[in-house]
């Protein structure tokens, strides 16, 4: 019974996207919160205070994900100072004391289904136990983010990459994200050493790209690397960024921005973005990768703040506006109500027919940043 129902989901959801039913765009208050319900269900789907890792429309829910746990906790406590709704703050809290259940005595963090210490994962998980840190005060969340960073700097090799416990046992672009997160850890103890490692990979990273901003390895891919999708595309470019932010460091800055810069050429005034880039910059127009459309987002808004240069915030906006228009408000359905699809359509190459929590993440972490911006403007 359970399968027959999500696939007449499956075929519901189809159908609307080869009709192009539009969405609905209300306020960015209304679409924030069908977001963090939605994410809020994507917890209670999974009986360890995890975020389930997203609703498959053949599947059902799926298991809980560590990774994505760890940086939805930022998002949560984001909400939880806009809403002041304790219940919001303790969910947070939640999700951070069932990563340190799983956390291995090296301290490193699992995958998706428990299969092996990850480096990437272990990085996002560093993100979600320093923010509940910060925000409870309790040393047991700082300890355990200590120990996961030590475990990553420890697997690193003498270029910066990580290959051990990397996916597929190569190095890749986008672990800048990893390299971010040790900055964290850097502003808790003060220690040199994690500045050090993030550099490393940094640097290593900005040494992959192109003359037109574009990045080699920076795709999920074991034997093709041309084509990324723009999730790992705004995972680079993001790493170099925040990076470049917190040190002040210009370089890494333009860096960043000479990928952006390139990269929105391609965008159409409607503010689709395709779904993989290649080395040319030349898109696959046959889906857009959501989850990348909201890092792209959020990329620009920061950018904007830097430069103060409206074209950045402009392009955001509609971006915002994109994805607001394929947020699932279009059926009754509460398992994917609120939620955001892996591809536009839902049978798109990215995560087809999902709608992972990593989606509403982004897309949640944008709308409160352009609100935020808006506010002093």
């Amino acid at each position: 019974m359970i399968k027959a129902k999500n696939i007449l989901s499956l075929g519901h959801v189809c159908l609307l996207d080869i009709i192009k039913k539009r969405h609905q765009v209300y306020n960015n208050s209304i679409h924030l919160d069908n977001t963090i319900k939605w994410l809020c269900q994507a917890q209670d789907s999974t009986c360890d205070g995890g975020v389930s890792e997203g609703y498959h429309l053949y599947h059902g829910w799926l298991p809980s994900y560590p990774e994505t746990t760890g940086y939805i906790i930022e998002t949560f406590f984001d909400y939880y100072k806009r809403t002041h709704d304790d219940t919001i703050k303790n969910r947070a809290v939640r999700m951070a004391d069932w990563l340190m259940t799983i956390q291995n005595d090296d301290g490193s963090l699992p995958d998706s289904y428990f299969r092996k210490k990850m480096v990437f994962d272990t990085g996002q998980v560093i993100f979600g136990l320093v923010r509940t840190y910060e925000e409870t005060g309790r040393e047991k969340y700082k300890d355990a983010a200590a120990k996961a960073g030590e475990w990553i700097i420890g697997v690193q090799e003498e270029d910066g990459t990580w290959r051990r416990h990397s996916l597929f046992e190569i190095p890749h672009a986008y672990y800048t994200r990893v390299a971010w997160s040790l900055l964290l850890l850097y502003h808790l103890t003060k220690n040199s050493k994690y500045i050090d490692s993030c550099v490393k990979n940094i640097e290593w990273a900005i040494s992959q790209q192109r003359e037109n901003g574009w990045f080699n390895n920076a795709s999920f891919s074991l034997t093709n690397h041309h084509n990324p999708y723009t999730h790992t595309i705004a995972y680079t470019i993001r790493g170099i960024l925040e990076t470049g932010m917190f040190l002040k460091d210009e370089g890494f800055i333009s860096t960043a921005i000479k990928a952006v810069d390139n990269l929105i050429k391609n965008i159409p005034e409607n503010g689709f973005v395709h779904g993989t880039y290649n080395e040319h910059w030349k898109g696959d127009s046959s889906f857009s990768c959501l989850t990348g459309d909201a890092q792209l987002a959020i990329i620009l808004f920061k950018v904007y703040t830097i430069t103060k240069n409206d074209r950045y915030f402009n392009r955001a906006t509609k971006i915002n506006t994109y994805l607001k228009l394929k947020q699932e408000l279009r059926v009754r359905n509460t398992n994917i109500h609120g939620a955001i699809a892996g591809s536009y359509p839902v049978w798109g190459k990215y995560l087809h027919f999902i709608y992972p929590n990593w989606a509403c993440k982004f897309f949640a972490d944008s709308l409160m940043l352009e609100e935020k911006i808006i506010s002093t403007i």
